[in-house]
């Protein structure tokens, strides 16, 4: 350790510090018919579930099971959002959400979402996917464009309470001919949908009150100096009494 970061401990100065935290995480869903959230890495070697809708035909509260959005609230360090989707076969299906995280909002429909088919059929009734069996899909996944439908408000949905306007229904088309959404279709289902999350933030703390890059730390008589790239000199004085054989070189 220097002799400069030895008297800076010793004085209780520190000239920057970087905190990281986890990402805070605000997420409305809905999805004719099922889904599931997760949290996980890029390789799915990590996924943690964070819960889901109703698994029967009826909502709680609502009609359907799609009629009411879920609101969760979480902190998560995993660098993906993962939403297990399927529906039941009949009349139509889609996806709608709005997930705010750090302030910044994300809708279904936007750019950042990618979708893969499992072709592993989950129907009413089915539970949510295990997050061993997520972790597995995910390693086996060739990631899709999302296939992108109307605004939160169409039919036959109407408007999902709790759930931006801007929103869009999404989901996967499993073949050109065949409308993702409208008319009830087993496109490949279930589906997972991923989108990356932006990476926890850093806060620099400067009680010296500035960041500086240091090109040279000189010392001279009980003085040490940090010169910048911008010429911009901040001096710290020190009056400290120091034996050079209580700082080994």
């Amino acid at each position: 350790m220097s002799l400069f970061v030895r008297l800076c401990c010793i004085l209780g100065i520190v000239t920057s510090v970087s905190v990281a935290s986890a990402a805070t995480i605000t997420a409305t869903i809905t999805a004719d018919n099922h889904y599931a959230l997760y949290t996980g890495t890029e390789d799915g070697a990590s996924v943690a579930l964070i819960g889901g809708n109703e698994l029967g035909a009826g909502g709680a509260p609502g009609t359907y099971n799609w009629s009411a959005a879920e609101t969760y609230s979480f902190s998560t360090d995993d660098p993906f959002v993962y939403l297990a989707a399927w529906s039941d076969d009949r009349v139509a299906q889609g996806l709608l959400a709005e997930i705010t995280v750090d302030g910044i909002t994300l809708l279904s429909g936007d750019l950042p979402w990618t979708v893969f088919a499992t072709g592993i059929d989950q129907d009413d009734g089915d539970p949510y996917p295990t997050e061993t069996e997520m972790s597995d899909q995910i390693a086996l996944a060739t990631w899709e464009a999302v296939a992108v439908g109307d605004n939160n408000g169409v039919a036959p949905w109407g408007t999902i309470d709790g759930i931006s306007a801007s929103a869009r229904w999404m989901w996967h088309a499993s073949a050109k001919d065949v409308d993702a959404f409208n008319g009830g279709y087993d496109h490949d289902e279930y589906l997972i949908f991923r989108a990356s999350l932006p990476e926890p933030s850093s806060v620099a703390l400067l009680p010296i009150g500035a960041i500086a890059t240091i090109h040279t730390v000189r010392r001279r008589r009980g003085e040490a100096r940090m010169q910048r790239s911008d010429d911009l000199l901040i001096r710290l004085r020190l009056t400290v009494s120091i034996e050079p054989r209580d700082y080994p070189r």
